[in-house]
């Protein structure tokens, strides 16, 4: 038997190898995209979504992917998966295009009474371990919270497996305001993860929206700005975590409108021990100027340490104010206790600044006083302890008074010294101060009484002789008197 293969025979061939070959082919992709459904959905995905536009043994190309767990979606561009040798135990290197992952940070995307809800909800499994030699992840990193406008990075990332049979890798973050670098490895055998970030820098303006929704600060809305920078090094295995990091602020700049309060010149660098622990070394804190109400701070510099979360050890903090310096014994501040307790030490504070804070007070004065006084400062307030304050010793003081009767009441109009005790109280005469004492909260005062004020010295004019002599009981609370505004800008409210 002869058979005569004709053009017709060869075109009917070529139509059946490539029938086959397409189905092959298309078989091949059907097959991929089972095996990534199933796979991603053992992972707890949901709304799954993908397009297979290559599949063979050397490579396979996913284009148009997204996916979501729980309230966490994933999307990107294009997913590449090539494989040098088909043969290989490996998968090859994984390439991942143009991704795009919101997150979430403040907790405001999901309803922790009602994750039963979800779609896909019973307890995903662990995904499985996928045999990869490279992993590179370019994309970009959305960053939302309640009430403030989104925040886009630029995110690369990029790890392959090592001969040592361990994963190294890097990664990079960047937007407006912000850059981090990071690298590390990780080894799969005892899930150790070993990690550096050499570089975190972050605008406090651009990004204090975030910083609000992540800090709760006392008393609500603040404005912020300043440039953070960090480092930070340490290890994570299973439940084990260790970690140190160094942190940093220059130009800071804190203000609340509401209470007004507000600090410029913030400066800050300190290093953490134990991060887990929050544990530090002691660090620094410089604030050029402080605000509160009339009060002016200056050349504020302090040491302190966190010995844990709930827990600021302060060891150093003076300051410059009302014409002399003030400096703080050293303390400790119990963040969960909302109150600060603290013994003031001041030295060369101007009376007649002093006096210029306070209301109504009918008299005024010149001079410089040292002392040494607690202070307690919580959510009831501003609230003075028991100490004192003195004049210095060496600075001459005056004092004029405003007060008719203070000196005069209950004496008679024939008393020699009623004429000259009566134009010292009316104001026409000035007092030059040999003496004076501020008792605050004297031990053993009676109830209700405050402080107790000692005065002594002479009239100014050389040509009147009449030492006076004061003594004087303040009733009441002294800290209505001062009225420096701190009973209702520097306490420890509920903030928010």
């Amino acid at each position: 038997m002869t058979i005569t293969l004709t053009k017709r025979h060869f075109a009917v061939a070529a139509l059946l190898a490539l029938a086959v070959l397409v189905g092959g082919v298309l078989a091949r992709q059907a097959l991929t995209g089972f095996v990534l459904n199933a796979l991603l959905s053992a992972s707890g995905a949901a709304e799954i979504r993908f397009t297979i536009t290559a599949a063979s043994p050397w490579q396979v190309v996913v284009e148009d992917i997204g996916f979501s767990v729980r309230t966490q979606a994933f999307a990107a561009k294009r997913v590449t998966l090539t494989r040098a040798h088909w043969w290989s135990p490996s998968l090859g290197a994984l390439r991942v295009e143009q991704a795009r992952v919101p997150l979430t940070i403040d907790g405001s995307d999901t309803n922790p009474w009602s994750w039963s809800a979800y779609q896909n909800s019973t307890t995903p499994t662990a995904p499985p371990r996928v045999p990869l030699d490279d992993i590179s992840v370019d994309g970009q990193l959305i960053i939302k919270a309640a009430a403030v406008p989104d925040q886009t990075l630029a995110v690369k990332i990029e790890a392959r497996m090592t001969t040592e049979n361990t994963w190294t890798g890097r990664a990079s973050a960047d937007g407006p305001g912000l850059g981090v670098k990071a690298e590390g490895t990780f080894d799969p055998a005892t899930q150790a993860l070993d990690f550096n970030l050499p570089q975190i820098a972050l605008d406090l303006k651009v990004w204090q929206g975030f910083v609000q929704r992540l800090v709760l600060l006392p008393g609500g809305a603040w404005d912020l700005a300043g440039r953070a920078t960090a480092s930070a090094a340490g290890r994570w295995k299973g439940k084990e975590f260790t970690a140190t990091a160094k942190v940093s602020l220059r130009e800071g700049y804190a203000a609340n409108q509401e209470r007004a309060v507000s600090a410029e010149g913030i400066e800050a660098d300190l290093e953490f021990t134990d991060l887990d622990l929050f544990k530090s070394n002691p660090g620094t804190l410089r604030i050029r100027e402080l605000r509160t109400g009339p009060m002016v701070l200056r050349a504020l510099d302090a040491e302190f340490a966190f010995g844990s979360t709930e827990q600021i050890i302060i060891t150093r903090a003076t300051l410059k104010t009302l014409g002399g310096s003030v400096a703080l014994e050293p303390f400790k501040y119990f963040t969960n206790l909302r109150e600060l307790d603290a013994v003031v030490l001041v030295e060369g504070i101007s009376i007649e600044e002093v006096m210029a804070l306070t209301k109504d007070l009918p008299a005024k004065a010149t001079g410089r006083v040292n002392g040494r006084f607690p202070v307690r400062i919580n959510e009831a307030g501003f609230r003075l302890g028991s100490g004192w304050l003195a004049l210095q010793p060496g600075i001459p003081a005056e004092v004029q008074l405003n007060a008719g009767g203070l000196l005069t009441g209950g004496m008679s109009t024939s008393s020699p010294s009623y004429a000259v005790l009566k134009k010292v109280e009316s104001g026409l005469l000035k007092l030059g101060l040999t003496e004076l004492r501020l008792e605050i909260r004297p031990p053993n005062a009676p109830a209700g009484r405050s402080a107790t004020l000692h005065i002594s010295g002479a009239p100014t004019d050389p040509g009147v002789k009449a030492p006076v002599t004061l003594d004087l009981n303040v009733n009441g609370p002294l800290e209505k008197l001062l009225n420096m505004g701190l009973d209702s800008r520097l306490n420890f409210g509920t903030g928010k």
